[in-house]
């Protein structure tokens, strides 16, 4: 898992076009993936045939087979519209929560959603969420540079350092038995 991680680019390290590329790609695979996820439901309008080739699809990768071509399911104008219909009901039906709570907070003005303070809040957000994973990774690289130093230490002093220290705390123990 690890190896893998060195390959990922950091978000940061991208230039603005390819930031946007990248933004468009992930909100293509969401919505794909919604859009699955509602018509692999139950009371999903589907034929036996749809649900079957449903199941069979993925988003990267090959189908079982050889057999690509199933991709494109083809829909006569009622599926579709009634697909349509489903899935637009649904989206509502998923989003009523989120709308009024936004609503809520704006006193029915939906309009101040999109004004600079809110995207504002988002990056400062954003940006303290990223400050606390660096302090996360500094604070673990300074305890990984501690062990290194003193690992070399260790390497410096040698192990008869170590063992005329140990010497020395065991005569300190005997001479102060004796004083007892």
């Amino acid at each position: 898992m690890e190896d893998s991680s060195r390959f990922l680019v950091n978000h940061a390290e991208l230039n603005p076009t390819q930031q946007d590329e990248l933004q468009q790609e992930c909100r293509k695979y969401y919505k794909t993936s919604l859009l699955i996820a509602l018509l692999k439901q139950t009371d999903a309008p589907l034929t036996v045939e749809h649900r079957a080739l449903l199941g069979l699809y993925k988003h990267e990768g090959d189908i079982p087979l050889g057999s690509d071509h199933i991709r494109a399911i083809h829909l006569d104008y009622n599926e579709r519209q009634s697909i349509i219909r489903y899935v637009e009901r649904k989206v509502v039906e998923q989003l009523r929560p989120f709308v009024d709570k936004a609503k809520r907070f704006t006193d029915n003005n939906l309009d101040d959603l999109a004004i600079a303070p809110y995207r504002e809040q988002n990056e400062i957000l954003q940006l303290d969420i990223e400050r606390q994973q660096l302090s996360a990774n500094l604070a673990k690289l300074k305890t990984q540079k501690l062990q290194l130093m003193k690992a070399c230490a260790d390497i410096r002093t040698g192990p008869c350092q170590r063992n005329n220290v140990e010497l020395k705390h065991a005569e300190t123990r005997l001479l102060q038995a004796k004083a007892e």
